[in-house]
């Protein structure tokens, strides 16, 4: 039997996903080298402060140094042996200078600016994985190379690990004409809806997710809608619709004049909203979901009363994505499913990173 071809995995991103994701790549490493003949070697973590690098593949001493850190909140740019401070479109230049051939270069931030490394390495013969989807939602020019090229995998992107991105690529890539998708796209705001469908008030349900860990440390980067703009964006994107971001409309569930309260002072103004949700419940049939609808010529994320659609059979953190097309007309192709979670997003990078090694490198 011949060796598994060897395939060096370079990662951005070590928080709660991507050390998932490394402890999933290191549990099933062995098994999907006997099965399908490549082995997924990490060669490279790396954070804001810098890199833990060896391009002969990370031992299991670094790996677990640098789960240690991360788990501990420490940077990896201060550990024994780190390359501190090097910028990730510096490393990726770094890696392919030191010779490591055929990265999958995987992006598990948050952050903007990230598509400049991500070009970087498609351009020297890498492919890449993200879970972050500014990449992707960036100006149309800018994110376009992503979309085009077969080297790049995102199905973190939309629903964590629901096959929304793989079903919409099947459909397109079959010859299926996507008319619209519609969608609950965030876990978050379907726990929110679900708890104003139960009479809570808006404030009292915010602080409930918060309190459970579903928003981000600022509620407001959940309730601006931007996070599942992007979602639609992507979506919109690989159904063949090159929208610009301002072909989005979105609708934030605070007004304007919150944006610039400190995190404290829009917490504790939040039940000024109460009523104005309230008297939106009452004045409306169905029940509240947060949805994008997203066409040809643009798109809305917006607060919505929903009756028979699928999306009013949704309960706490689920998702729901629809996709109107010439085959499936008369009645729509779903997927549903939990949209969030650590595992279940790692997953979804670790088979992304599977097919790339597979038929791309």
């Amino acid at each position: 039997m011949s060796e598994p071809r060897r395939i060096p995995i370079i990662v951005f991103g070590v928080g709660n996903v991507g050390r998932a994701f490394v402890s999933q790549l290191t549990q099933t490493r062995r098994t999907l080298a006997q099965r399908y003949g490549v082995d997924l070697q990490p060669v490279a973590l790396g954070d804001s402060s810098g890199m833990m690098f060896d391009p002969a593949g990370l031992s299991a001493e670094a790996l677990a140094s640098v789960i240690e850190a991360k788990n501990s909140r420490r940077k990896i740019g201060t550990l024994p042996g780190a390359l501190a401070g090097i910028a990730p479109r510096e490393f990726v230049d770094h890696a392919a200078a030191q010779g490591v051939p055929h990265a999958i270069v995987v992006d598990i931030t948050a952050i903007d600016g990230m598509d400049v490394p991500l070009r970087r390495a498609l351009e020297v013969g890498y492919s890449v994985v993200m879970a972050n989807k500014r990449p992707l939602a960036g100006p149309w020019e800018q994110a376009r190379i992503f979309f085009e090229s077969t080297r790049s995998g995102y199905e973190a992107t939309v629903g964590a690990g629901l096959p929304v991105i793989s079903t919409l690529r099947y459909l397109v890539d079959t010859g299926d004409e996507v008319h619209r998708i519609e969608g609950a796209l965030s876990g978050t705001l379907g726990f929110l809806c679900s708890r104003l469908e139960d009479g809570e008030p808006f404030s009292t349900a915010v602080l409930a997710a918060k309190a459970k860990g579903y928003t981000e440390p600022d509620p407001r980067d959940d309730l601006s809608g931007m996070d599942v703009a992007r979602k639609a964006l992507i979506l919109a994107r690989l159904a063949g619709w090159p929208l610009e971001p301002d072909q989005i409309r979105v609708d934030p569930l605070y007004p304007a004049e919150m944006a610039s309260l400190s995190v404290d002072e829009f917490m504790t103004q939040l039940p000024r909203l109460d009523s104005d949700f309230a008297a939106y419940m009452g004045a409306l049939v169905g029940v509240p979901r947060y949805l994008a609808e997203i066409n040809p010529s643009g798109g809305v994320v917006a607060l919505r009363m929903v009756g028979e659609r699928t999306a009013a059979q949704l309960r706490g953190t689920l998702n729901q994505v629809s996709f109107f097309t010439s085959r499936y007309a008369e009645h729509s192709l779903s997927v549903l499913g939990p949209g969030a979670g650590v595992e279940v997003t790692a997953s979804a990078v670790l088979q992304d990173c599977l097919l790339r090694a597979q038929h791309n490198v």
